[in-house]
Formats: C-alpha cells, structure tokens, sequence
C-alpha cells in the first residue's frame, strides 16, 4: 500500500495540482545523508540564489540593498535587516511580494493564527511542495507511510472538493470542530474505536481535552503508534495526560509562516530541523545568536521566491543546547471555558475574525472577573458599528455571558514575546 500511495497516487496529485512532492520526497531522503559541510554548502547556494532574486525583484528588498550600497551576492545573512509580521503588515504584501512572479505558481496562505493576529502571505507551490515533502519525511521517521490511516482534528471543514479527495486518498480521517463539547469528544474517540487510525494528528489544547474526557470514561481501547501535535505550545501536564490515555508517545513540531518544519525526535532527546528547507538562527535581545539557554526564532526560508521570508522574526522563544532546540517556549493556544462546558481554543477566534471581519488586524479575549467576556480588538477603517454589533450578538448568544468590546491601538506583549491571545483577569 505505502509503495503505491507513495510511487502512483502521490505523483498523480502532484501532477493535477501542480506541485512536486514526490520529488522532494526523495531529494530529501538523499539529503539525511549529508554531512554538515554539504548541508551548509547548499544552504549558502540557496541563500545566494534567494538574496539575488531578491534584490532584483522584492520592492523591500530592492530599495534596501540600494540604499545600504551593498551587492546581494557578497552580503551575509547576519548583515540582512530582521524583519517580522508587523513590518510586513505595515509595508504592505506588495513590497514583499516578487514582481513578475507567476500567479498560477503562487498560493495566497494565511498565518495559524495562535497569537490572535493572522496575517496573509504568498507561498510558491515550490516552496510549499518542499515544506510538505518535509513534514512527510518527519511523519517517516516516526513509522508513518504513505496510505496508513491517520486522523487529523481541526478547526474548520474542508471547503475545497480537491482537498477532500486528497483526504480519501491519502487515508486521512479529517475530523473538523468549531468548539469542544462532550458530544463531539465522545463522537470523535467512537469514531478513533471504528476507524482505527495508526496516527492523531491536532492542535494540543483538543488533544488534551480528548485524553482528559477518555481518562474519565471507560470503553475505549484503541492505542495509535504517536499522537502529532502542532499549532502551539506541548505543555509536560498536556503530554502526561494525552500518553495516559492514548497509550502511546507524543511526537511535537514546530513551525509558522517562513520557517522550516522541526520535528521532536522519537526520543525526546531535541527538534530536528529540516536545513534542506530554511535557516533557523535563535538570538537574544540584541540579536546576537544564543547556543546555550532561551532566545527568539529567526528564520530564513530558502524556497519562497514568491514572498521571502528573509530573517523572520516569528517572536517566539525556544531553549537551545549546544546549538540545538531542546523545547518550545514561545506559542500559547489557550482554553476557554464555556458556559454548558463547552470549549473554545484559540483558533475558533482566529478564524471567526479572518473569515468574517477584515476590519480586524487582531484581537484578545480577557475573562473578567465577573463572568463576562471583553474583546480587545485592533481595528482598520473599515471597522463599523455594525461589524461591533454582529460581533457582540453573535459571541453574546455562544457563551452565555455579556460580550464587551474595547478597542486599542494594540495589543499587550507578555513577557513571552507573545500577544497572549485568551487571559484571565486578576
């Protein structure tokens, strides 16, 4: 089954959506053979590649290499200016978009949103085939095949058919959700007891909930071989519960627009990063590299000539050992507890607001100490009382509670570096 999923199915949808996972797949399987050196040597020949592009046809990129007088193919990357979403939010896409790129080789991608403030970027199918065929390989490493049964919970339902044919053939059981309840947590482990998957893919906080509602109740035997988890923070208390009840180890990774796919490995010992797609650098506060202790992610995608991401800030923290990444620190995906126990996370927001109010450029969600509910919204000019009266009525009649809403110029940065989505009034 894995050698015809892998060698016929895989190729054929590459051939109708025009991308190149399966070649990647196996230039990446060469390049876990690299040595360090030949590893290095590709990423300087993609940078150079990436900085020369760059410099001819990014309007940020142009007017920067023109204004500092330097030449893109002699600049190191530590001589790049760090950039991050909110310069690129202010800028505009435009200025980071490349000029002349072919809009049927570009996709229109939007960030998880985990910190409340999603933001629209361009994505080359290239880079975007690279980025898949380096999340298989990680999946590979763990035991996965192409064409074992794996369910993936997340928010939303599939609204392209292509995706949803994808998802048959691939053997995924694609389990959306708006909001968590005790409904949807025993519906979805009747279906883990039926379907049987090898693998669970899903943000922590539903993970977690799922594995705390099959600790309570009896019935359910099904083990997969790993639990994936993605989108935020693997909170150790998360871990624990999520292993008692599912029996099985819990695999984390981490990535977000622009940087590459990094995966813990099976012992738990640190995160792979996949070099083959980008450069990671974790600095201090004055932007000097860190190899023992906590520092923020800066990220350089080598693939995505349709909008680089040259040293990304992505303003989240992670520890690093002797150069390596041993934990996460930087994302939170909080829980909101509803009245009915019922459970929000933080993408419903997320999406909530992307899909309906792009009057919004970002929000926060505080629970009061009275019970009620204020948003705290970051508002464009098309921001209307109207928009402010659908919001508050529709969140009003979901949780139970009065919704309040106060506008900012912008939203609080915790000691994370993170604009803590949901908080708790003291």
């Amino acid at each position: 089954m894995a050698f015809c999923h892998e060698h016929i199915i895989l190729p054929l949808s590459d051939l109708l959506k025009g991308e190149s996972v399966h070649r990647y797949m196996r230039r990446l399987q060469k390049a876990e053979q690299w040595t360090v050196q030949q590893m290095q040597d590709f990423q300087q020949q993609r940078l150079h590649n990436l900085l020369l592009h760059a410099a001819e046809n990014v309007p940020f990129y142009r007017d920067w290499f023109r204004e500092q007088g330097l030449n893109p193919g002699a600049v190191t990357l530590d001589k790049l200016p760090i950039v991050d979403k909110d310069c690129m939010r202010r800028e505009g896409i435009g200025r980071f978009a490349a000029e002349g790129f072919s809009e049927k080789e570009r996709l229109v991608s939007r960030s998880g949103g985990s910190t409340g403030e999603p933001f629209t970027f361009y994505e080359s199918k290239l880079s975007y085939s690279v980025n898949m065929a380096a999340k298989l390989r990680t999946w590979y490493q763990a035991g996965y095949r192409m064409g074992d049964c794996y369910m993936k919970i997340t928010n939303g339902v599939r609204a392209n058919r292509l995706k949803s044919l994808q998802d048959w053939a691939n053997n995924c059981l694609y389990i959306p959700f708006y909001s968590i309840t005790d409904d949807l947590l025993e519906s979805i482990l009747e279906r883990i007891e039926r379907s049987k998957p090898l693998f669970i893919r899903s943000y922590p906080a539903p993970l977690y909930l799922l594995a705390k509602y099959r600790n309570r109740h009896s019935g359910y035997h099904h083990t997969p071989r790993h639990l994936f988890t993605t989108g935020s923070t693997l909170s150790e208390a998360y871990r624990d519960e999520m292993e008692r009840a599912f029996g099985c180890d819990v695999i984390d990774s981490y990535s977000c627009e622009g940087t590459p796919n990094s995966y813990e490995t099976p012992l738990h010992d640190g995160y792979t990063v996949c070099g083959y797609y980008g450069i990671i650098e974790v600095l201090d506060n004055a932007d000097r590299p860190v190899t023992d202790g906590i520092g923020r992610v800066v990220s350089t995608d080598l693939w995505n000539f349709a909008h680089p991401f040259l040293r990304y800030d992505t303003q989240d923290l992670v520890e690093v050992s002797a150069g390596r990444i041993v934990r996460i620190m930087g994302r939170q995906c909080e829980t909101l507890i509803q009245m009915g126990n019922k459970l929000l996370t933080v993408h419903n927001f997320t999406h909530y607001f992307a899909d309906n109010f792009p009057s919004v450029d970002g929000w926060q969600v505080v629970k009061m100490k009275n019970g009620s509910i204020m948003f705290r919204l970051v508002v464009n000019g098309q921001y209307s009382a109207e928009d402010e009266k659908a919001i508050v009525e529709y969140w009003s009649s979901c949780v139970g509670v009065p919704v309040n809403i106060q506008i900012v110029s912008q939203l609080p940065l915790m000691s994370n570096n993170k604009h803590m989505s949901i908080i708790e009034e003291s």
